[in-house]
């Protein structure tokens, strides 16, 4: 790594996401001439990518060069989307050490219209600048609706300014404890990546600026306040008037690009999947600003890199690493603790760990995520679900029932399931009491199944 500019901007991509940090290169160094543009590579294991990047006038960085230990046992305790946010903190850091002043980050989805002024101008007097996810109520019918927001955080992290300052370096350092372990797509648990974390900033750090300005980070969470105007070949944010800073393009797909996004609601019996959403059909200012980037796209040649398999997708042997060993390895201290590979295999490895305690990839099974058009076909598996617990209200009387309707929805999440690697025999008696308590006081009179099959 060269020493940085004053100014650096930076993103962070797997091999194949690569055309999308090369096309949001060119636009950031288009208007910032005088910026340092850098990708973060988080699987190019032989440096293969260095010469095309250096190429386009960028700068790469690979994980050795930043001040983050133990790497590969990140790249195994998460996902690849987990793992790419839970080095920001770290590749930030290493950018100050380098010699920049001010540093942004973008997400690698990201096209840039114009100079960042207000943001500069901003970290002139604040350390650390964040967008919100929206400026002004959402209407109720539109997903992601402000539940949904709440529960990913008031603030989008596919940007972040943060200027060299004592109060960054106490920030980065915080921000980096946290996502060791806790940079997770565990929204029932309350953490969202390294995103949600960044609620508690304007109240832990002084010196945060909360810029509110329409014409940044627009994106489909906020398209009900902000739309798109061209006026003499330069883009503008009708609300306010501004010309746009930057679009984030996130989950867009570019062989549907109708849908604007491709994620929906991690609830399939909720009410999100019957919700609004924004399309190029509807939002018609949107469309030629959204073709323009698939075409910039394709010519950053999108097809050959989308083929390319994630580094860190498999064991030593090419074996898929399910997410639950993934998890497993994050909540287990005494495998993290050991200086053995995760990614190897054979006698001794983490990965003959789990196959002696039954957990095994051929036992996973992709799950097909009910579309938006089929809510109504999951009222059979919803009435099944609502039968075993009307079975379980009896069984256990109303009282016992909410403890175990409490109990079960901790320990169903991914971050409890420690107890797989461990043996039987070890259960803490503390759990086992629990349970025991949650006996029966009375004879249950079960409803008829066949009444509930009827139905489904």
């Amino acid at each position: 790594m060269q020493k940085a500019n004053a100014l650096q901007v930076f993103t962070i991509v797997a091999r194949n996401y690569l055309p999308y940090a090369l096309v949001l290169g060119d636009s950031v160094l288009q208007y910032h001439p005088d910026a340092t543009f850098s990708i973060f590579l988080m699987d190019d294991l032989d440096h293969s990518l260095r010469s095309s990047i250096e190429a386009r006038g960028f700068q790469p960085i690979f994980p050795e060069e930043i001040p983050l230990t133990e790497y590969r046992k990140l790249a195994f305790q998460y996902n690849i989307t987990e793992a790419s946010t839970g080095v920001k903190p770290s590749v930030i850091q290493m950018l100050f050490d380098s010699g920049a002043k001010k540093v942004i980050y973008l997400d690698p989805d990201i096209l840039c219209f114009r100079r960042f002024d207000e943001v500069l101008a901003a970290l002139d007097g604040c350390c650390i600048v964040l967008t919100p996810h929206i400026c002004s109520p959402v209407p109720d019918d539109y997903y992601p609706g402000e539940r949904a927001l709440l529960n990913s955080g008031a603030f989008n992290l596919g940007f972040i300014a943060l200027r060299a300052s004592e109060t960054s370096t106490r920030f980065l350092r915080w921000w980096a404890e946290h996502l060791r372990r806790e940079c997770v797509q565990e929204i029932e648990s309350g953490l969202f990546v390294d995103q949600k974390w960044i609620d508690m900033v304007p109240a832990c750090f002084d010196h945060v600026y909360i810029m509110r300005n329409l014409a940044y980070n627009i994106a489909y969470w906020n398209l009900h306040e902000r739309a798109l105007e061209e006026r003499e070949g330069k883009l503008y944010e009708v609300q306010s008037g501004d010309r746009v800073a930057f679009i984030h393009f996130s989950g867009i797909v570019l062989d549907d690009l109708n849908s604007l996004c491709k994620y929906t609601a991690r609830n399939p019996f909720g009410d999100g999947s019957c919700k609004q959403r924004y399309t190029l059909s509807s939002r018609p200012d949107l469309a030629a600003t959204f073709m323009r980037y698939k075409q910039l796209l394709l010519a950053a040649d999108f097809e050959s890199f989308s083929r390319l398999s994630y580094a860190y997708a498999a064991y030593d042997d090419g074996e898929p690493i399910s997410d639950l060993e993934r998890s497993l390895y994050r909540t287990s201290e005494s495998w993290r603790s050991k200086e053995v590979d995760p990614f190897r295999t054979g006698g001794g490895s983490f990965r003959d760990a789990c196959r002696r305690a039954g957990v095994r990839t051929g036992m996973v099974r992709p799950i097909k995520r009910p579309p938006e058009v089929s809510h109504g076909k999951n009222r059979g598996y919803r009435r099944l679900i609502e039968f075993f617990l009307r079975c379980c209200l009896l069984v256990l009387g109303p009282q016992n029932y909410l403890q175990f309707a409490k109990y079960m929805r901790h320990q169903f999440l991914p971050s409890n399931h420690g107890f797989l690697l461990t043996d039987e025999n070890q259960t803490s008696s503390g759990d086992s009491a629990e349970l025991a308590n949650l006996a029966p006081r009375y004879t249950p009179v079960l409803p008829n199944p066949s009444k509930i099959e009827k139905s489904l």
